[in-house]
């Protein structure tokens, strides 16, 4: 097979395809980009153009990792979220669109005035806390999680949009490190694992058998982090702080009714650009 462009994307086409991945062409493209480090505008106009024999070998091997079904994310090594290019690997959660509902609330809460430290909880890539630090001014942010990799990618992503002077990554389960230390927030934003235990198998393969278990699996019944952090939190946010939570489409009661119990007021819920519930928002009431 010649290594020009257009036989190159035909061939990768017809593997994908084959292999029923919905999203083939698009991946194809990217892929194929990456193998030869141009964007999707050159390859749509230069067809004709020669890929290298060691481009086209790289290629093919982008093309059987995702024909095995790993996510395209993981193989370009990036993932686009709220504009910005974020490093992403193998054991951190690939950040979703929906996500973005979580980051723009939260920045409309900043705008208003009085938010200063804010913890980015179960931070995975540090997408959330980066992007608030990124599109503010005033603001410092703490990111968290406990999962060594995690840690890693987060403080590449630090240095990637060089917010080494306002967001530092720390260890922490949940937030037990804030407590000990003292440490307090005028806000927490998190979207922490959620998926009920027993929905896990019944993901795409994509999602099931790459991204991490640890980030997907929110307990029998999905609510088990929330019900932590409800708890945690109210020995670190300042009275009148806020917290806000991403969630399933169909958890907003249940984690309504656990933030009420723990004493948090002013309970709202917004949808993301589907119509589905997504964020909780709640304020702490009370300062222990």
């Amino acid at each position: 097979m010649e290594n020009r462009i257009n036989e190159l994307l035909k061939y990768g086409y017809e593997i994908l395809k084959d292999k029923k991945i919905d999203s083939y062409v698009l991946d194809v493209q990217l892929l194929l980009g990456k193998a030869i480090n141009k964007d999707r505008l050159f390859i749509f106009i230069n067809g004709n153009y020669e890929v290298t024999k060691e481009e086209a070998e790289d290629y093919y091997g982008y093309l059987k990792l995702r024909e095995k079904k790993m996510p395209v994310k993981y193989i370009l090594g990036e993932c686009e979220f709220m504009g910005m290019n974020f490093l992403v690997t193998p054991g951190v959660l690939i950040p979703r669109p929906d996500t973005e509902t979580l980051v723009e609330q939260a920045l409309q809460e900043i705008n208003g005035g009085g938010i200063c430290n804010i913890c980015d909880l179960c931070c995975g890539t540090g997408a959330i806390g980066l992007s608030i630090a990124k599109f503010t001014d005033n603001v410092d942010v703490k990111c968290c999680d406990i999962s060594p990799m995690a840690l890693k990618v987060t403080a590449e992503n630090i240095k990637r949009f060089s917010l080494q002077k306002r967001v530092q990554v720390v260890e922490s389960d949940l937030l037990q490190y804030f407590i000990k230390n003292k440490v307090k927030f005028n806000m927490i934003v998190s979207n922490p694992p959620y998926i009920e235990k027993n929905m896990i198998d019944k993901l795409m393969d994509d999602v099931k058998n790459y991204e991490p278990y640890e980030a997907l699996c929110g307990g029998e019944d999905g609510l088990e982090f929330y019900r932590k952090i409800a708890e945690e939190s109210l020995k670190v946010l300042n009275k009148g702080g806020v917290l806000m939570l991403e969630i399933g489409y169909d958890q907003k009661e249940k984690v309504s009714c656990i933030l009420k119990k723990n004493g948090f007021q002013n309970i709202s819920c917004i949808k993301d650009l589907s119509g589905k519930n997504r964020v909780i928002r709640a304020v702490l009431g009370k300062a222990l």
